[in-house]
């Protein structure tokens, strides 16, 4: 699916999203409940979908929410779901959640980070592995002001220096980026990430778009390598299920478990 402009309209939208999920016009009328003709009409852009046929577009292609929103605009419509910052009074049940998740995890790492990996929330274990793995990182490894993760793994100057096979580590990283950008609809900002970590020197070559859509690798083990120490991790991804705003369905808690005693040992003692 290539890149879709803001100007896009909602015609070229709709058959972009429906032909990045390999579905026909008739699976898709049948998913929806109109005539295939219908459908064809709202693709070449002869007929205009109410607002409900686009929700319903929208939750039959399984449209991740901050595009719906834009699909809406495209049709003429105001968005429909909200982008609420963790920090508003309607998110405290949430961010209890959240801090929940990330408590239970002690003393292991845990964050909270958003769908760039921009560090929304740690726990104290978290703080430890950056304190000994960040000391002398430079403080521009952020993006809107808090500290991306991406970055950190990928500049020479953040954790780059301290990663076992980093050239692997990295390589899959950008595959699993671009993997969930294609699945995403190639958002804007997803595809200017990709492009700013292709900046960093000898990074590898991003997976192709086949090699992208085929990806099944195993649980990756990232292995960090500083002052004598040397831990071992691989991760989980935790995400909120049914959410009606783009923060929740976009944020997400990565746990860090230890993959030998000896990381385990790091953090218990």
């Amino acid at each position: 699916m290539t890149t879709l402009s803001r100007s896009e309209s909602f015609p070229q939208r709709l058959k972009a999203w429906r032909q990045s999920r390999r579905i026909s016009q008739l699976e898709l009328s049948l998913r929806c409940d109109v005539s295939q003709r219908h459908l064809s009409f709202l693709e070449s852009g002869r007929a205009r979908p109410s607002e409900g046929m686009v929700l319903s577009l929208g939750q039959a292609l399984e449209i991740p929410l901050r595009e719906r929103n834009a699909l809406l605009l495209a049709a003429g419509f105001a968005p429909r779901y909200r982008e609420s910052d963790l920090s508003e009074p309607e998110m405290a049940a949430v961010t209890k959640a959240l801090d929940h998740l990330l408590q239970k995890h002690e003393p292991y790492p845990a964050v909270v980070i958003d769908h760039l990996a921009n560090l929304q929330r740690a726990n104290e274990g978290a703080g430890r592995l950056m304190a000994l793995l960040m000391a002398n990182a430079q403080s521009d490894l952020a993006t809107g002001g808090r500290p991306n993760l991406m970055h950190a793994l990928f500049s020479p100057d953040g954790l780059r220096p301290y990663i076992r096979d980093w050239e692997k580590v990295a390589h899959f990283l950008l595959c699993r980026l671009r993997a969930e950008s294609i699945a995403s609809g190639e958002p804007q900002d997803i595809v200017d990430l990709i492009a700013a970590l292709n900046t960093y020197p000898d990074v590898p070559q991003h997976c192709p778009l086949e090699t992208a859509h085929e990806w099944r690798a195993p649980v990756l083990t990232t292995v960090f390598e500083k002052d004598g120490h040397r831990l071992s991790f691989f991760t989980t991804i935790t995400t909120l299920g049914t959410p009606f705003d783009v923060t929740l369905q976009e944020v997400r808690v990565e746990h860090f478990f230890p993959a030998d005693e000896e990381t385990e040992a790091f953090f218990r003692n």
